[in-house]
Order: structure tokens, then C-alpha cells, then sequence
């Protein structure tokens, strides 16, 4: 592997134009009917998926397996750096990009891009709850490949709860998704490629 399979985040970005003009907002609105009655639920599933969350998590994993030598520190270095590159990613670019959520939908019939907005009310894309989910899924797919549907199944789901509590549309997730593939990928296929360097200078 030393290029990065776009197939997969192409044919999910996609599925999320689709999803931004055919179901988005029909979806929204059926999610509006309900949401309340399992809003506890559903905010359970969203605190799992937070994203200073799993940059604690990570960092910690990583400093205590360096200091016992693990194997897996590779692996938890691998997903710090994916987790503190998407953080990164989501801020600057739910400004740059400004699309808004469906609270203000529901409220005020707004809907699309607006463009370098700072008013959270415009920050629907991309999720960053789904991006640090997605991330690490993808992340570890990387690592154990033959368990990846089961990975990126428990991510959707966990992810689905954004679109529920009407933090997001089906689109936003779905698009995230495909970026969180390739951020991981291409953080992987970089240290892959300096921890190839380094034994071939070793050698």
C-alpha cells in the first residue's frame, strides 16, 4: 500500500450530495417528531464520540505504552496524530465552510452554505464528532483489517446519534465519514513510509 484508495471516500462523498439534496431535509424534519422522547439515549451515544474525549484517551494511551515498551505504541501514536489532525481540520473548516445546521433549518427555513460564518449555527459541516469517531475507526482498520465492518458498523452507529439530536444532517456524516478515510490513511502512509526509511537506514 503506498497511495491512498480514494474509491471508497469518493463513492461517500457521493452518497452525501445525494443526501444534501434529496434526504437531508425530509429526514431532519421526521428526526424533529421524535428526537425528545430518546434524547438521553442519544446523548450517551454522543458523549462517546467526543472529540477532546479521545484526544485524552489517545495521548494517554500513548504516553503508557511508551513507557512500557508496548507494541501497540505505534498504534496509539498513529491514532493521537489522526485525532489532533481532524480536531484541526473540523475548526478550520466548519468557518471556511459554513453550512448550516438543522436547528436553524427547522427554525428559520435556512438551509446550505453561507461561507466564513463564526455563528455555531453555521458549523454543521464537517461533524466533529463524526470525524473523531470515524477517524479512529478508519485508524484502526488500518492496523486490523479483517475487523474493519465491525469498527466502522459501531461508528455509524455512534455517529447516527448527531443526525438524531438534530446536531447534524445525514449529509454532514456521511461526507465526514469520507474525510476521516482519508486523513487516517494519509496519516498512516506517512509514518508507514518514515518508519520504513528509518529500518532501511538501520539495515
Amino acid at each position: 500500500m503506498n497511495k491512498i484508495n480514494l474509491r471508497k471516500p469518493f463513492f461517500l462523498l457521493l452518497i452525501a450530495l445525494i443526501s444534501y439534496f434529496l434526504l437531508d431535509r425530509g429526514i431532519t424534519l421526521k428526526c424533529a417528531t421524535f428526537s425528545k422522547a430518546y434524547r438521553p439515549f442519544l446523548k450517551g451515544c454522543t458523549l462517546l464520540i467526543f472529540p477532546p474525549l479521545y484526544l485524552t484517551l489517545s495521548l494517554g494511551s500513548l504516553v503508557i505504552s511508551r513507557l512500557k515498551k508496548s507494541p501497540l505504541t505505534l498504534l496509539f501514536f498513529e491514532i493521537f496524530v489522526s485525532q489532533c489532525l481532524s480536531v484541526a481540520f473540523v475548526r478550520v473548516s466548519k468557518i471556511l465552510i459554513g453550512k448550516a445546521r438543522p436547528d436553524i433549518f427547522l427554525k428559520k427555513g435556512i438551509y446550505g452554505f453561507y461561507g466564513f460564518e463564526w455563528d455555531h449555527h453555521f458549523h454543521s459541516f464537517p461533524s466533529g464528532h463524526s470525524m473523531a469517531v470515524f477517524t479512529l475507526t478508519a485508524t484502526l482498520s488500518h492496523f486490523f483489517p479483517r475487523f474493519t465492518p465491525h469498527f466502522f458498523i459501531v461508528g455509524s452507529t455512534l455517529a447516527m446519534s448527531r443526525i438524531l439530536l438534530l446536531g447534524h444532517f445525514l449529509s454532514d456524516v456521511i461526507g465526514t465519514c469520507a474525510l476521516s478515510m482519508i486523513i487516517a490513511s494519509a496519516v498512516h502512509l506517512f509514518i508507514q513510509s518514515i518508519q520504513g526509511d528509518y529500518i532501511h537506514e538501520r539495515i
